[in-house]
């Protein structure tokens, strides 16, 4: 039962750190300015987030625990969504293709923040 609570937390921080960065990129976008340093520094943060996410659903499966295939595809979901951001970060090519463009940024922190929601909400 701890790990479940655990989860639900992580979900709850995985939701809300993501909506923060979409609202700082689209707020970039209308504003036609670059992301700032801060948008970077958590970036990080929410990729992370999402990786231990899925590293607790991986841990429910080698304690044996049968999950519904939702949970399994929204998890995976949830780990692409992490990958993405990390490379978005500025030192990748990924990154500084599209530095000057916000709403790559935020169309990839709300798929994170909706999967990571309804990986929650299945079963």
């Amino acid at each position: 039962m701890f790990w479940l609570q655990v989860k639900q937390f992580f979900v709850i921080a995985l939701a809300t750190v993501n909506l923060v960065l979409l609202i700082w990129a689209l707020l970039a976008h209308r504003q036609r300015r670059v992301l700032p340093a801060g948008y970077y520094r958590l970036l990080p943060a929410s990729a992370a987030i999402g990786l231990v996410q899925v590293s607790i659903g991986m841990f429910f499966l080698i304690q044996g625990r049968i999950p519904y295939w939702q949970h399994v595809l929204y998890g995976a979901l949830v780990g692409v969504g992490a990958v993405l951001q990390f490379v978005l970060l500025p030192g990748t090519p990924a990154g500084q293709r599209y530095r000057n463009r916000p709403l790559v940024h935020a169309a990839v922190a709300l798929f994170v923040a909706l999967v990571g929601i309804r990986s929650w909400m299945t079963g």
